[in-house]
């Protein structure tokens, strides 16, 4: 083959390939792939009746029951009832799409759990004392207490691994508060439920670490559907 035949031929490859590569350069990224939600039957694992009980055999606290609502079924909703009594204008709720990608912790009832697109989540406020963080749904409010009387959280695909000690069927999914870095942190299995606020500095006292967590409910399935 002549010289300058060949010349002309590589010449051109390296000319098709430089334009490759500036088209691939010109085309933008594809899209990062959002965090996977939780699963239908993954979110579902809460649903159900649960009561917290100071010991396994002893007296109740507190009962939750997370059903689907009446009037949004594509959500689960309940309330932190006290178990002797309490003001049902005063109970935590809670509220889990169950598709899986949102949360919603609310200290009165509301009408539509929906998060606006536009909406922005409300300032925390620091519980004032100490001794305000008790076992009951009163302390629970204060801990959630804000302009808008609610708090909503978007899943995230990284959840902590079970506590020491979960029994190996425990599954844990953890929900980050809008805007801020708090987590809705929830570990469930067949008979356990713990749901606690996990990465705020919750007093004032000397020496509390960032990542000190107050649990909202710890207890067992309580038998119903």
């Amino acid at each position: 083959m002549p010289r300058s035949l060949i010349a002309f031929t590589l010449g051109a490859s390296l000319l098709a390939l430089g334009c490759s590569h500036a088209d691939a350069a010109k085309r933008p990224a594809p899209p990062a792939s959002p965090p996977s939600p939780a699963t239908p039957d993954e979110i579902d694992r809460v649903r159900g009746c649960w009561i917290q009980k100071v010991e396994p055999d002893g007296r109740a606290t507190l009962l939750l029951r997370l059903l689907p609502d009446r009037e949004h079924p594509q959500w689960l909703s309940g309330q932190l009832q006290r178990a002797d009594g309490d003001d049902p204008d005063r109970r935590v709720q809670l509220w889990f799409a169950r598709d899986g990608r949102t949360a919603l912790l609310a200290s009165r009832p509301i009408a539509d759990p929906t998060p606006a697109p536009a909406s922005k989540p409300a300032p925390m406020r620091q519980l004032p004392h100490t001794k305000a963080i008790k076992p009951n749904a009163d302390a629970m409010a204060s801990l959630i207490a804000n302009p808008q009387a609610r708090i909503e959280y978007e899943r995230v695909s990284e959840a902590a691994p079970p506590a020491p000690g979960a029994s190996a069927d425990t599954h844990t999914l953890d929900y980050r508060e809008r805007g801020a870095s708090k987590r809705l942190r929830i570990e469930v299995s067949p008979e356990h439920l713990k749901l606690s606020i996990v990465g705020a500095s919750l007093s004032h006292k000397p020496g509390t670490p960032n990542s000190a967590a107050v649990v909202l409910f710890d207890g067992g399935r309580d038998g119903c559907d």
